[in-house]
């Protein structure tokens, strides 16, 4: 609890400080989304779970003698990379089916199918690096004393309620987002990221994940 508190706090801290300023300024006009000072508060409110996860890291010995092993983890079978990135892809891909079948308008303006795969890079960038902290950190030091049912719920929670100031800025998708479907969709998520880094201890595996979540919600 003591390194988790004060981790789970700064996070916290830092992107809604910076992602309230942030809503504030660009909805009364100050500054633009685009502007240098929007992208300045915008990342780092989105990098504050990396960020602390890695002062946090290296300032553990034990920690940081594995972090390495454990960033670059990548001899695992072929059927858990799929799942890394089939399972979010599937979801995502399975929307633009039902769409296409529907023909709901909302696929019309859907990015491509295709496109996942250039969203990817940037997803790990903007948002998969979030589990260094989620997972490399949080759920490492859960893991000594809890069940992964509730490592699961405990960091949907966070991780769903991490997001909470993006409702309240324009120029990004959350804005149109209704809260609790979200919320629940974290904690989906959750159970599934969870589980991958307790079987896997890959902090590669679990980034990768999060990636296609991002790029999989942008097509779907």
């Amino acid at each position: 609890m003591k390194k988790r508190i004060p981790y789970v706090v700064s996070t916290f801290t830092l992107t809604y400080v910076s992602h309230g300023l942030l809503a504030f300024l660009t909805t009364h006009g100050h500054i633009e989304f685009h502007t240098l000072p929007g992208q300045v508060l915008f990342i780092a409110g989105g990098s504050s779970p990396t960020l602390f996860a890695l002062v946090f890291i290296l300032r553990d010995p034990k920690l940081k003698e594995t972090f390495k092993k454990r960033l670059l983890s990548v001899r695992h079978s072929p059927f858990l990379w799929l799942f890394a990135l089939g399972v979010p892809l599937l979801i995502g891909g399975t929307y633009q089916l039902v769409s296409i079948a529907l023909r709901d308008t909302v696929f019309e303006s859907s990015v491509p199918f295709y496109a996942f795969f250039m969203i990817l890079f940037v997803s790990v960038l903007f948002g998969g690096l979030e589990e260094i902290g989620w997972r490399g950190f949080v759920q490492e030091h859960l893991m000594k004393r809890y069940e992964p049912v509730l490592i699961a719920i405990g960091i949907g929670l966070l991780w769903g309620l991490w997001h909470v100031p993006l409702f309240w800025i324009e120029e990004v998708s959350h804005y149109d987002y209704a809260f609790l479907p979200f919320l629940l969709g974290a904690i989906m998520f959750s159970t599934y990221l969870t589980w991958l880094y307790r079987v896997t201890r890959s902090l590669i595996l679990v980034v990768l994940f999060h990636a296609s979540i991002n790029a999989s919600a942008t097509i779907g």
